[in-house]
């Protein structure tokens, strides 16, 4: 019988977010993507501030957090000027060995395939990750270059598609399994 994954935050802060070339920003995404295939990154999102990113990954221990970290782009090429690694359910405050939210696959009362049927657009993984990071409606609308109404009505299909009705449900709801802004 294998080793359960355990779920890790990774947290990457930038030497100067200014500096960072595009070209390592794209292998970084490339670098990513078959792991979000796979599972082992179950979600990622810039800071609000853009001085870093956060990794959500599934692996068996920190010591394979670790080595998928050596191999990002952003850290290969000394664009990260710190690297934290920490347990997810430790972050959130949830005892060990308790479901921690957002990492249940599928969610309770909803099948796999209910969920498979409508998920969230890459746009709107986007929006609701903005969200979970705090950014308001204006802020998401700047960012974006669009109106807050524009924003508004993303807000509201996301909050239909994860079957919720405010904001305060989302980290529980977020289908982490579903490829992430990268």
């Amino acid at each position: 019988m294998g080793i359960s994954p355990v779920a890790f935050a990774v947290e990457l802060t930038f030497r100067d977010a200014r500096q960072v070339r595009r070209s390592i920003h794209l292998a970084h995404r490339e670098y990513w993507r078959p792991l979000a295939e796979q599972g082992v990154l179950v979600g990622t999102g810039p800071w609000a501030d853009g001085s870093g990113v956060l990794l959500i990954c599934q692996v068996a221990d920190e010591a394979a957090a670790r080595d998928l970290v050596r191999g990002d782009p952003y850290v290969r090429s000394q664009a990260i000027a710190e690297v934290r690694i920490r347990q997810w359910h430790v972050l959130l405050g949830v005892p060990e060995g308790e479901r921690v939210p957002g990492m249940v696959r599928p969610r309770d009362g909803q099948s796999a395939d209910a969920r498979a049927r409508e998920p969230l657009t890459p746009h709107e993984h986007r929006i609701a990750l903005m969200m979970l990071e705090g950014m308001t409606n204006r802020q998401i609308a700047e960012h974006f270059s669009v109106s807050t109404r524009a924003v508004e009505l993303h807000i509201t299909r996301i909050y239909r598609k994860l079957d919720i009705g405010r904001r305060a449900q989302l980290a529980a709801a977020m289908p982490w399994g579903q490829r992430s802004y990268l």
